[in-house]
Order: C-alpha cells, then structure tokens, then sequence
C-alpha cells in the first residue's frame, strides 16, 4: 500500500471512531421548579424531560440574582425519559450558597450548556415577598361612550406572596400624567365606566403585594365612542351665520319690481307730470342696497362686539355659494337700469318735461312788416323750442325766401 493509501486509511477510521464515540444530542426539552417562590430551609425541585434517543445523565447549574455561578447538580432520567433534581436549600453548604434575596435561575442540559433549558424562580433566605413581575398583555376593549374594558394576563412571578392585587393607571393627556385605582387579586380584568364620549384614554397595570409595586405593564390606548348627534371632534366652532328672515328670492323680485317703476316713469306719459313750477320732475328710484341690507339678504354675520376704532376686530363670515348668483342678478339689474338711463339722458320721453331756456327771437317791428316776416319769427321760435330740426328749419327759410 502506498504512503498516501495509508493516509487516507488512518483518517477514516479516526472519523468513524469520532461519529461513534460523540453522537449529536437534542439535550434537555422542558424544565420547571415547583414553586415559583422558596425561603431559607425549603427544597427546590427541578424536574423536566428529555428525548428517547438522549442519554439519561442531566446536569443542572444554578446561578445567583448577580449572575454568580453558585451551584452544580445532577441526576438521571426513568425510563419514561422523565427526571427530577431535588436542591435542599437547609444544608450547611448551601445556607452559604443561597445567601442573597432575589430572582435565581437555572439551566439543565445533558452534553451543551447552552442547548438546555432555563428556569427562574425567586429565593428569600428570611422569607419575606418581592416585588412581583408585571402583568402581562394588557388589552383595552371600548364598550360604550362612556365604558372601556381592560384586561390582561397575572405576572409569570407573584413574589412569594398571596395577597397580589392591581393598580390601573389611566392617562387622558397621552401620558403626561396618570391617575390610579387598585382592584383585588381575583380579577385579571377591569371595567372603567363614567368616561367622557369621544376621548381618548391610555392605560396600563401594576402588580401590587406587600413587597411593594412591581414595573407596569405595557400600555394599551382606546377612544370612546360618540353620543348620537356628536360631532367627530369634539371644541368644533360653530359658523353658523344669523341670516335674516327675508328670503333672498322676495329681495329679488324687490329689485325687479322698482326696475319695472322706472321703466314706467320714463315711458308712461302721464306717470311723470310737471310740477307747477314748470321745472323738470325728478323721479326717485331707491335701487342702492345697503350695507346691512346685503348682509343680511346674503348671509353675512355682523360683528356682535366691534370697538369704536379698533375695525380690526370685526369678523365677518359668508357663505359663498350665497353670493355668486344674487351678484350676478344685481348686475344684470343695474345693466338695465344704466341702459334706460342713457336713452332718457338723449331723448326725453313720455310725460318727462325737460327743462329747457325758451330763447327768443326779438322781432323786427317796423311799420312795413309783412306777413313773411311773421312767419319767419314763428319758425325760429319753433326751433328754439325744439319742435323742428335744424335742417327743418333751413327748410321752411328757404321756402319762405323765394318770391
């Protein structure tokens, strides 16, 4: 056999004697002590199971509240692959070991400490309780909008002691500050009731006995439901306007009916008469919309309290989908109006006398006037007046001219 042959010989037979002599363990699969609180003198009982295929032999290390590596124990697995180690606690040499009030614990494994299985438990040497550990869990169900429901799992360590109860803390400014109230042992659950609808509330628990409160739980938050007729967020303003009891239809047809007057004034005829002075009659439309008029047609809200200089501090709130439309139709009515104006302002109409200076023609009286001469003067105060046209005028001249 060659020098490599041999090599190869020797390192397969070194492996096969490792695979044999070191089988792969699934080491420890459960572990518990009896209790979950022990005083100076009492026994611990470690008990847990193994796997079928492991080897019966459990080990058992116990560490101390600082961490500190204080004792070792062993024992073997039944046939059930079932085992229990028994600690006693009242022994000289471990009254030394179990000095310090605290949380323990301990880990059981068969070849690998840190494939095994740990468990905690609280020793006192005199006794007394600790602090409990926290609840756990804790959910928050809303009922009404007045109740929540609050419930959680008790703390995995009581602390030695029976007389366990809950405080509940309860924060209506997202934490800031809390208040508290304490319910008995025998419930895991709490009904909150007599809360303000539409707020949001956070909790959270405490383990309580007479060693004192244990950290709090974590914290859970809720929203109470709304009152019917409840608006979603709660200190809403109100911008509801102080409207007037005209409603803007009727202040339309208001409007309408004094542009059909004025239409009438200017086209009637006898509607418009002069007065006896003989002056022109001037005709009075109120078509301006006052101020307050428009506020309170279009939904304005006047200012309650508004200082003598201080402008500033009105507030005046509309709806816009009030002002659109009558806007457009005061306009189309002031569009008409300027209208009737302008043609009144060229051309007067009906029983609207426009006052006007009569200019008089001196006539030429002289002994051998003639009736042309009469004429004449009669067609130049005709057109002074305004009853014939220039052009009418140069008409009848010419006419009057001619032998």
């Amino acid at each position: 056999m060659s020098k490599h042959g041999l090599y190869l010989a020797v390192l397969l037979s070194v492996s096969t004697i490792s695979i044999i002599l070191i089988p792969v363990y699934a080491e420890v699969t459960s572990l518990k002590t009896n209790a979950l609180f022990y005083k100076g003198g009492s026994t611990i009982y470690f008990s847990g199971t193994i796997l079928n295929t492991d080897p019966p032999n459990v080990t058992i290390l116990v560490f101390d509240p600082t961490g500190k590596f204080i004792l070792l124990a062993s024992g073997n697995a039944d046939n059930n692959h079932q085992f229990q180690i028994a600690v006693d606690t009242s022994t000289s040499t471990n009254q030394q070991k179990f000095l310090l009030k605290g949380t323990y614990n301990a880990t059981a494994f068969i070849a690998n400490k840190e494939n095994g299985q740990t468990v905690n438990f609280v020793f006192s040497p005199d006794g007394s309780p600790m602090i409990p550990s926290p609840p756990t869990s804790l959910t928050a169900s809303v009922i009404s909008s007045t109740e929540i429901d609050l419930s959680w799992t008790a703390p995995s360590n009581p602390g030695g002691t029976q007389s366990l109860g809950y405080e509940i803390g309860r924060s209506t400014d997202g934490g800031s500050t809390w208040s508290t109230s304490v319910i008995p042992i025998s419930s895991t659950t709490f009904t909150d009731v007599g809360l303000t609808p539409n707020t949001s509330y956070m909790y959270r628990v405490y383990a309580v006995n007479q060693a004192g409160t244990s950290i709090p739980s974590n914290v859970t938050s809720a929203v109470t439901l709304q009152t019917p007729g409840q608006t979603a967020t709660q200190g809403t303003m109100n911008t509801t306007t102080n409207q007037s009891s005209t409603p803007l239809a009727e202040l339309l047809q208001q409007r309408l009916a004094d542009a059909q007057r004025l239409q009438e004034l200017l086209h009637g005829g006898n509607s418009g008469s002069t007065n006896p002075s003989g002056s022109v009659q001037v005709i009075h439309l109120n078509e301006t919309m006052a101020v307050n008029d428009a506020s309170s047609s279009l939904g304005v809200q006047k200012p309650a309290n508004v200082s003598g200089n201080n402008s500033s501090q009105s507030s005046i709130n509309f709806d816009i989908h009030l002002v659109v439309y009558p806007v457009i139709s005061l306009v189309g009515v002031g569009i008409v109006v300027y209208v009737l104006y302008l043609r009144r302002k060229r051309k007067p109409l009906g029983g609207a006398v426009v006052e006007k200076k009569d200019i008089v023609v001196p006539p030429d009286v002289t002994s051998d006037q003639k009736d042309g001469d009469y004429a004449m003067m009669i067609i130049k105060n005709r057109l002074a007046k305004g009853e014939i046209t220039v052009d009418e005028f140069k008409a009848l001249k010419d006419e009057l001219s001619e032998p």
